[in-house]
Formats: structure tokens, C-alpha cells, sequence
């Protein structure tokens, strides 16, 4: 049988879809740092996520940079860290039919899906598999993989990495992503996270990848950055 012919924009088409994964894997990694803070900043970005329904306010774009930063902290610590009731980013914690503990099920099944992915971790990574920034991370280089293979022109190997993010989304993403970020959405007391928790949400649930009226382009500068 002859391989199927990639359409035309589809290496560019996942790229950007990679980048998008990467910003998201960026926020919910740590807090905002002073260098993702700037290029949040930068008027084609907020342009972009505005398109997707995420306004960021004029506090977080025009206040004073240490106390931005020190206020998106303060929210990070309080809805992912704690101490106090907080909402850990972590996938045994709100997979239905869970303990609600660290370590449970659904930890075990994401280390074994990025180990069989082909993935290891990077060297100064001490956190946990089904960690979201971890999880967003595999979904960022699953389509970065396939973008490589269709530019290569092996359809296999894109075929390959798509069937592995579908089974990553439709057997274990989708099932507590949503309702982590509702819970984001609801307790966040900085905006920032309110919009971000529903941009990532929609992410996942449409059609395992985002809203069409996503200008990805825009979102690739940052989301391609790692820092």
C-alpha cells in the first residue's frame, strides 16, 4: 500500500502545536520566572491569547516587575504547593476513582507511557511522572517527534507519534486535566491562572488539541523556549 502523503502545513501545523504544549509545560513547572514573565508580555503573544478568550489584565501587563512576579508566586505556592488546602498538579490526585494520593495508579501508568514513548528525564527533574508540567512536557516533543518524521518524509514514524499522543490524551489526559483546571479555575485568586487552567483545558478537549481560532504561530516563540 503506498504511504499517505502528509498535507500540506502539517510539519508546521505540529510545531506549533508543540509550542503551545511548551508554554503551558512552562507555567505550571514552577513560578513565573522574570525571562517568561517579559516575553508573556510581548504584544504579539497577548494578542494571540486573547484570540483564544485569555486577556491578560493590565495589572500583570504594566505593574512593576517584582511585584508581579512576587504575586503570581504567592498564587503558584497557594493553589499547587501549599502549605493549607491547595490543588496538587498531579494526575493520581484527580483520576476518578483514585485515593486522591501521590504515587497511586495513574503515577505508575504515565512513567511506564513516557519510558515505552522512548523519553527519559532530564537530569535536575526530581518530581513525579504524572506531574502536569511533565506530562504537557511529553505531549510538547510527541509533536515535535511527528514534525521531525513528516519533514523527513518517514510517514511511519509520524503515524507512530501521533497514535502515541492520542493514547496519552484519550487513555489518561483527558480523564483528570478537566477537572484539575475547573478546580484551578474556581480557586485561583490570581487571573493569570484562571486563564491559563481554561486555555489548557480547552487544549485537551477539543479533539485532543486546541481551538481552531488559536493563532499557534504566535504562541511558538515562548512556547519553544524551555527556560
Amino acid at each position: 500500500m503506498a504511504a499517505t502523503r502528509a498535507k500540506p502545513g502539517a510539519a508546521e501545523s505540529a510545531r506549533d502545536r508543540s509550542h503551545v504544549y511548551g508554554l503551558l509545560a512552562r507555567v505550571f513547572r514552577r513560578e513565573v520566572t522574570p525571562e517568561l514573565l517579559r516575553e508573556l508580555r510581548q504584544p504579539a503573544l497577548v494578542e494571540a491569547l486573547a484570540a483564544t478568550g485569555f486577556t491578560l489584565e493590565r495589572a500583570f501587563l504594566e505593574g512593576p516587575e517584582h511585584e508581579v512576579l512576587e504575586d503570581l508566586a504567592v498564587a503558584y505556592t497557594a493553589l499547587f504547593i501549599g502549605p493549607g488546602k491547595h490543588i496538587p498538579p498531579y494526575a493520581s490526585v484527580h483520576m476518578p476513582g483514585s485515593s486522591g494520593d501521590l504515587w497511586g495508579e495513574a503515577t505508575v501508568w504515565a512513567k511506564r507511557f513516557i519510558e515505552a514513548a522512548g523519553f527519559d528525564y532530564a537530569d535536575e527533574f526530581h518530581d513525579l511522572p504524572d506531574h502536569l508540567a511533565v506530562e504537557f512536557e511529553l505531549m510538547r516533543n510527541l509533536w515535535t517527534r511527528e514534525a521531525e518524521a513528516i519533514e523527513t518524509g518517514d510517514t511511519a514514524a509520524a503515524r507512530a507519534a501521533r497514535e502515541l499522543r492520542t493514547t496519552f490524551v484519550r487513555d489518561h489526559l483527558v480523564h483528570w486535566l478537566p477537572r484539575f483546571c475547573d478546580k484551578v479555575a474556581a480557586g485561583a485568586q490570581q487571573p493569570f491562572y484562571t486563564g491559563i487552567a481554561k486555555l489548557a483545558k480547552a487544549l485537551v478537549q477539543w479533539k485532543h488539541d486546541y481551538p481552531a481560532a488559536i493563532p499557534a504561530s504566535e504562541l511558538a516563540r515562548v512556547g519553544g523556549n524551555r527556560q
